[in-house]
């Protein structure tokens, strides 16, 4: 049975987003010899790791003559502008002109501003949202960890942010618009569960033929999903952890993590190698090019009519809609207690 969303049900659009720890680059991106530059939410960024380990990000700008600093190279445990020579230390601070002298004092306002990331699971994080960061990031119980056994895999898509979240939370399309590619998958979705509890929404079903056969036997799913957009999916052998960010408005950054659920150690990793590079040539070739049909804006689906099998899809902007509301109440909170304070 279909039906229309009702207004009070409409879902932020992409400009809004949960506030919380985004992944914005694998771990294994970020070294100490030389500075990454990557462009998370519209903004360019500079990362690098520390002597200590410790990973650091700033905006890729100099403060000198905006010039990116993701080009320069890291010096003397410093970050260097490719243009001028101008470094930075691990807090931002400017610490050498080389026009005005070794030793000579740096003027006030050169320096960098610092962005609060962490590093778990493999991954580094940004805090995207007012107020004090959260102090854990999010995270699915029993998701894969890096390691041996592990694969993975990032890539920026020219797809928004909120369309691939939804094609995450939607298995229904994989025997119609995958039947090429992912053969022996039933149309029809039996025994369908799926709960949202402490944060994480919870999916499985059975894929059965109408007919089956031999060659046409049933297939279980499982997947669990967690705010702002991180997947953890059960199928075809396989642990598959997605991990998504905006680039800007129309650009994804996705990161992928493979784990054998038959195979460990360097078969396994072997094995999720192949399945990732085959999951890439599936989405790049079949999934892009329907999502950039879509015509409504990402993030409304006031228009949209739904059926059963959809459920997942309509519980997570449920979710997100009710975080991003909690977010804005609680700032207001914040707001009025610090003016009550400055009334007193």
């Amino acid at each position: 049975m279909s039906h229309d969303r009702s207004p009070e049900h409409d879902s932020p659009t992409e400009s809004q987003h949960v506030p919380g720890w985004y992944p914005i680059a694998a771990s294994s991106s970020v070294v100490q010899r030389k500075p990454l530059g990557v462009m998370r939410f519209g903004q360019s960024l500079v990362l690098w790791r520390v002597a200590a380990g410790r990973v650091v990000a700033f905006p890729d700008r100099c403060s000198h003559r905006a010039a990116a600093l993701s080009p320069g190279k890291i010096r003397a445990g410093c970050l260097e502008c490719p243009y001028h020579g101008l470094r930075f230390n691990a807090d931002g601070k400017c610490v050498l002109i080389p026009a005005n002298g070794v030793g000579a004092a740096v003027p006030a306002g050169f320096d960098l501003s610092l962005i609060s990331v962490r590093e778990e699971h493999g991954i580094v994080w940004q805090w995207r949202g007012e107020g004090e960061p959260s102090r854990e990031v999010p995270w699915i119980p029993g998701a894969s960890e890096p390691g041996v056994g592990a694969a993975e895999y990032t890539y920026t898509l020219n797809v928004p942010y909120l369309r691939i979240a939804e094609n995450l939370l939607d298995f229904h399309h994989f025997p119609i618009l995958h039947k090429a590619m992912l053969p022996g998958i039933g149309t029809r979705m039996d025994e369908m569960e799926v709960t949202a509890d402490s944060g994480i929404l919870s999916f499985s079903a059975t894929m059965r033929y109408e007919t089956p056969s031999r060659l046409r036997r049933d297939r279980a799913i499982k997947a669990k999903f967690t705010l702002p957009a991180i997947a953890l999916i059960d199928f075809g052998g396989f642990y598959v952890n997605y991990f998504l960010t905006p680039v800007d408005e129309t650009h994804t950054w996705l990161y992928a993590r493979y784990r054998s659920t038959t195979n460990d150690g360097w078969l396994g990793g072997m094995m999720g190698k192949i399945a990732a590079r085959y999951d890439r040539a599936i989405f790049v070739l079949q999934d892009r090019q329907v999502l950039l049909s879509q015509t409504d804006a990402p993030g409304d689906f006031s228009r949209f009519k739904l059926y059963p099998a959809d459920r997942a899809f309509a519980i997570f902007w449920g979710m997100r809609k009710h975080a991003i509301l909690d977010a804005r109440k609680g700032n207001a909170e914040q707001q009025s207690d610090v003016g009550s304070v400055a009334a007193r």
